[in-house]
């Protein structure tokens, strides 16, 4: 149950707040350094199948090789926030994407992810990102209190060219018990697998990502502050892990094109996680090209689901 309901005053605030902030703009660089990469896949690796694909390693330091091409996603393990803690929200996470009270619960939402198949992301590269706050908006919803959408783009760009642009939505909720929905989704995955996420990975990948929120380490402030039954596992650790497993099956020739996804419902440490791909499309030869991916929690409801797009190497 909601502790309390926005009044005008709140939602006023939620609006000057938005017109000071559509539109900014900031740039982080980084080089993709391969020991991040070789952190990222010592971290998910033994999570997925086996088929997994090995990535090129340097005989030396045994870290990924230079200018071998990043994983899916693999851009969430670069360009670390020059944030302080002190300069952090209350729930530690990034203050500058968040709205104003009471607008304090933060839900990573979905999004988008495009990918530039002739100039991937490369470690050893230098590379840009930058993030722009490309709209907020208040969204009414029956039988809840509103929530506010904030919907970022993230631009990474090497010497060559753009790379990636991830379309990210952010929701933010009143304190709220959030109940987990139930969704189930009648079809059959081509191919899937499961995992029990634990403590370990949920910090390693904190880390790796430079991200502070709290849900995802502190176990009082999930489950009293938040009120979940536990920590959380990440929303784009979920996207990772879906990514990858679409790697593992991936046909030959192709590569990934794009990632349209939702977040369902959350989903928690030490518990069940089912990842799930089934082909919904080929091109004119027959090669799959089009995949539908989705994660399940132990009640067997879709927590997040999206469509993977292919195209020729």
């Amino acid at each position: 149950m909601h502790i309390d309901t926005p009044t005008s005053r709140d939602l006023a605030a939620v609006h000057a707040w938005r017109d000071c902030t559509v539109g900014k703009k900031s740039v982080l660089r980084d080089r993709m350094d391969g020991r991040q990469i070789t952190l990222l896949d010592q971290s998910i690796r033994p999570y997925l199948p086996s088929t997994y694909p090995n990535y090129p390693r340097d005989p030396k330091i045994a870290d990924v090789s230079e200018d071998a091409v990043l994983p899916p996603a693999a851009h969430l393990v670069y360009f670390p926030s020059h944030t302080t803690e002190f300069e952090l929200a209350s729930d530690g996470y990034h203050a500058d994407e968040a709205p104003p009270r009471p607008f304090v619960q933060r839900v990573w939402a979905g999004g988008l992810i495009e990918f530039s198949p002739g100039n991937p992301l490369r470690v050893g590269h230098l590379t840009s990102q930058t993030k722009t706050i490309k709209s907020v908006d208040i969204k009414e919803r029956s039988g809840a209190d509103p929530l506010v959408l904030v919907r970022l783009a993230l631009e990474m760009r090497n010497d060559t060219g753009l790379c990636v642009i991830e379309h990210r939505d952010l929701a933010y909720l009143m304190p709220t018990n959030l109940q987990r929905k139930v969704v189930k989704y009648n079809k059959q995955p081509d191919f899937s697998h499961t995992i029990m996420p634990s403590e370990i990975l949920l910090f390693r990948y904190s880390a790796l990502t430079w991200n502070s929120h709290r849900i995802h380490y502190d176990v009082p402030y999930a489950c009293k502050t938040e009120n979940h039954p536990g920590l959380l596992v990440h929303g784009p650790l979920t996207c990772t892990l879906l990514l990858q497993l679409l790697q593992s099956y991936i046909p030959q020739g192709m590569t990934l094109k794009s990632f349209d996804y939702r977040a369902i419902a959350p989903l928690y440490c030490n518990q069940q996680l089912t990842l799930n791909g089934r082909w919904i499309s080929s091109d004119s030869s027959g090669v799959p090209s089009r995949c539908e991916l989705w994660a399940t929690n132990n009640e067997g409801g879709v927590s997040m689901k999206g469509t993977a797009a292919l195209a020729s190497l």
